[in-house]
Order: structure tokens, then sequence, then C-alpha cells
């Protein structure tokens, strides 16, 4: 009996381990405890989950996840999910985009503690930036530093670039790009507007691998941002998009929400988020 009891935290263990290297939300409840999980972020979790497996059958999946700043789409979306699938396909290459070079880099350290992290050597053992399979592999220096990193004795690398920067060197089985506009005065100038999408189809698509899927998340501050100019080009026979949007206060009733409903009150309530929108007026409010 007291075997049995010794034994219980190890197996209880090795369960959130075999559930996290299946599940993606799984994975995140693992390796951060912290993280405040509401029904969104599962549904979030869900379709970027879905999103791997379309990427791994050569369906060129595109998506586009819509919500409010604050709300922990970028924990998902540009830590968490990047380190586990290189867990699930440590071979990936990886591109991953935001506003400025200074926050993609952040984001690729961040990827890069959580692949360090003894958590993460649990579930995912194979997927490291140190190798001790072979002499001829550890001979080998991987480049690691706040633009690219490579996952040691596989093809795995993720290389990380401000939007509107180069982009050179390697091409992309999952290109991501997180918020291209940083607020309101960016997206309303047209001169920037223009600038986005110029690099994204002169730099950032000619990335693509053959199975390539791209992930767009972002906060929408224009009509004509580069989500509007995707979903215009989608109508006229370009790329097909999925679109997940997730209103801060819900404006007609959903699956998990009625009309009026905050969106993730475990941070933040329905009385917290007027007086965020009576603070801001409704130009951002809507945005």
């Amino acid at each position: 009996m007291n075997n049995y009891a010794a034994l219980t935290p190890s197996f209880h263990k090795q369960v959130k381990q075999e559930l996290s290297r299946r599940n993606f939300i799984d994975f995140v409840s693992y390796t951060m405890p912290t993280f405040q999980q509401g029904w969104f972020n599962r549904i979030i979790a869900a379709e970027l989950q879905q999103f791997y497996f379309d990427v791994m059958a050569g369906k060129q999946p595109r998506l586009i996840i819509q919500a409010p700043p604050r709300s922990g789409k970028s924990e998902l979306f540009s830590r968490r999910f990047p380190a586990w699938a290189f867990g699930q396909n440590p071979n990936l290459q990886m591109i991953a985009a935001s506003y400025s070079a200074d926050l993609s880099s952040r984001m690729n350290r961040d990827v890069q503690r959580i692949i360090d992290s003894e958590e993460y050597a649990g579930v995912f053992p194979e997927t490291s930036f140190s190798s001790n399979t072979s002499a001829s592999i550890n001979s080998q220096k991987n480049i690691r530093n706040s633009e690219i990193f490579e996952i040691a004795g596989h093809a795995g690398a993720y290389r990380s670039a401000g939007v509107g920067g180069g982009i050179t060197g390697m091409g992309a089985d999952i290109a991501i790009i997180d918020d291209p506009v940083k607020d309101a005065k960016e997206a309303n100038s047209q001169t920037y507007r223009d600038s986005v999408w110029d690099w994204y189809t002169s730099t950032f698509y000619t990335r693509l691998s053959p199975k390539s899927g791209i992930l767009l998340g972002m906060t929408r501050w224009h009509e004509d941002d580069l989500a509007g100019r995707l979903l215009a080009d989608m109508k006229n026979g370009g790329d097909q998009w999925r679109v997940v949007s997730f209103p801060a206060i819900a404006e007609e009733d959903e699956e998990y929400r009625k009309e009026g409903d905050a969106l993730h009150p475990e941070r933040y309530d329905l009385t917290h988020l007027t007086k965020i929108k009576k603070a801001v007026g409704t130009q951002t409010w809507n945005a």
C-alpha cells in the first residue's frame, strides 16, 4: 500500500505528460499551470491543433484568429503553439513575425525558454537545443540567438522577424504573423497598410513551402488592414481562410455565451470591460 502511494505522484505526472503530447491545451496547462483557461482559449487551442494536423497532411491551411488585446491569444498562438509543434515534429521549419523586430525577438526567446524547461523535456525529450545521439551530431554547432534557433539533431528551425524586415535563408512549413499592426495610428495610415501588404506578398509569402500553413492573429484596427485585404482577395479566388473571431463583449448569442457577456471574465469581467470601453472611445473599442 505504501509503495502504491509512493508511485502515485509519478504516475500522475506520466499521465499529464502523455496528455500534453496528445493535446495542445493539456500541454499549455502542464507547462504553464498559471495560465487562466477560458472556453475561448480552449477553442483557440483546438483550432491551432487542427491547423498543425492540416499542415502535416499537406492541406495548406490558412487561419485568422481575431481577439482583443490581453486576452491570452499570443501566449497560445506565438509562444506555446510553436513549442508544441516542434515537439510533435522537430523537423519543422517555422517563421514568426510581428509588428516590430523587438517583439518578434522576445517571442523567439519565450519559445526557447519553454523548450528549455524541465516540463517540456519530460513531454518531448527528442526536441531540444543539445543532443546526445551521436558524436557527429554533437560536433555540429546549432544556431541559437534571438533571431533564429535550430533543433539539435533535426532539420527544425525557427526564424523571427519584424513585419517589413527581410526573411532569408529558410522556408516555412508554418508561418505565423501575430499583430502586424501596433495600434490604430499605424492602421489608419494608408502608407503603412500598403507597406505591410507589400511585405506580405513579396517577402513573407515567398518563404512558404508546398505544404505551408499560415496563421494570422490580430486585433482589427481598420477594414483595409492585412486581414481585410486577405479576406477581400479570398472572394476573388485567393487563399481560402478560416476566420475565428472573438469580440470582447458578445454582440449576439453564441454557443458559449449570451449577447452582452464578456469574452474572458476570468481575466476581464464585464464591469472592467465597460470601463475600458468608456475610456478608449468607440473606434478603438470596435477594433
